[in-house]
């Protein structure tokens, strides 16, 4: 592993200046300079770091004979180790006598922060990798091999915790993935995709009402701290690990048919869009276009849209006479009428349930797609 760059490199020069006023060069294991507080000298060789490399150990320089080598100036010239190894020298330009007391403290600074970038670095390729996973876990979960859950093992991911799928698409991605992420379980996982956020969330699978109550809380928080609309839809409980996969499907779909639906709504659950999720599958396979001639057909003569109000009134109330005229501010007889005049134009009778289900799905076909 290559574990100095020129950009971390600067960066150690530029930090371990501040802590003394001198300059400061690091060397990587090859005796290039490759950071240094005067540009004019990175890409050049300095040959003290190159005794320091092959000595292991540190080399100071006087003024007389840094006249003698290449590319050096009086100075301290310290290595910088990590696990044990040396992986670059660090340099301390100026008189040995009036900088020895700063060498111990910059050579352990420059360390310091080649440990953190090593580190920093290690968790984002974890980050990464866990990121691969998941998202092979939702798009592929029929080929999860062996060597794939060696890896989830490594990353301490837990497959057998319940969990469902929710989408999460907001107006300011970074601010509020960011916000999202910190307010999360350790057992929650996430991945982000281009056009939203999915979250692999916990949950009590006998309980699982208790979810609804932590997103409207998400969403209320989102709104009113981070200043960004969310929108949020949720996926059902699956057991199986592939249950994951059909768990986020439904998370899109309900997406989607959701926004047409209820575009008014923060949160969209697929327990409560399954019928408009079960079409949207059915017309990506070319079906249910038949049921779409209903709508149109009541479309045409329907110039004020009286009939389809009426009908998806009907449906709303169940067939209550009572409520649905309320509701509509209409008489008995004027729904009546208009339930004859749904049945002449399409053939379909809405107070016969199997005619009735034929005309909402087409209506419904119709919103969605």
């Amino acid at each position: 592993m290559k574990f100095l760059d020129q950009t971390l490199a600067q960066e150690i020069v530029n930090r371990t200046m501040k802590i003394i006023n001198r300059n400061i060069n690091v060397m990587n294991d090859k005796g290039v300079i490759i950071g240094s507080g005067d540009k004019t000298r990175i890409d050049s060789i300095h040959e003290g770091a190159i005794r320091v490399i092959e000595n292991q150990s540190g080399f100071e320089i006087e003024s007389s004979e840094a006249e003698k080598l290449h590319g050096v100036k009086a100075g301290i010239n310290l290595p910088i180790k990590f696990h044990d190894q040396i992986v670059g020298v660090i340099g301390i330009t100026g008189v040995p006598e009036e900088i020895r007391s700063y060498g111990e403290l910059v050579k352990m600074a420059a360390e310091m922060i080649l440990q953190q970038a090593v580190l920093l670095d290690e968790m984002q390729w974890d980050e990464r990798l866990k990121e691969e996973l998941i998202s092979q876990l939702l798009h592929d979960p029929e080929n999860l091999d062996a060597h794939y859950f060696e890896r989830v093992k490594r990353l301490g991911i837990d497959l057998d915790i319940p969990r469902i799928a929710i989408i999460v698409t907001v107006e300011d991605r970074p601010a509020i993935f960011k916000a999202i992420r910190d307010r999360l379980q350790k057992e929650d996982l996430y991945i982000m995709q281009p056009d939203y956020l999915v979250l692999l969330k916990k949950v009590n699978e006998k309980n699982s009402a208790n979810i609804q109550r932590e997103l409207e809380h998400v969403v209320g928080f989102l709104e009113t701290k981070e200043g960004g609309r969310s929108k949020i839809s949720v996926g059902s409980y699956h057991p199986t690990l592939k249950g994951l996969a059909d768990s986020y499907q439904e998370a899109i779909l309900t997406s989607a048919v959701g926004r047409r639906l209820d575009p008014q709504k923060m949160i969209y659950f697929f327990e409560e869009y399954k019928i408009p999720v079960f079409l949207a599958k059915a017309n990506k396979l070319g079906m249910g276009g038949e049921l779409a001639d209903y709508y149109h057909q009541l479309k045409k003569v329907d110039k004020k849209g009286e009939l389809v109000e009426t009908l998806l009134a009907y449906v709303e109330e169940n067939g209550d006479i009572h409520t649905i005229t309320g509701k509509l501010f209409i008489h008995r007889n004027t729904l009546r009428y208009r339930l004859d005049r749904i049945m002449d134009v399409t053939g379909k009778d809405p107070r016969k349930v199997k005619d009735l289900l034929e005309l909402y799905l087409s209506v419904i076909i119709d919103q969605i797609m």
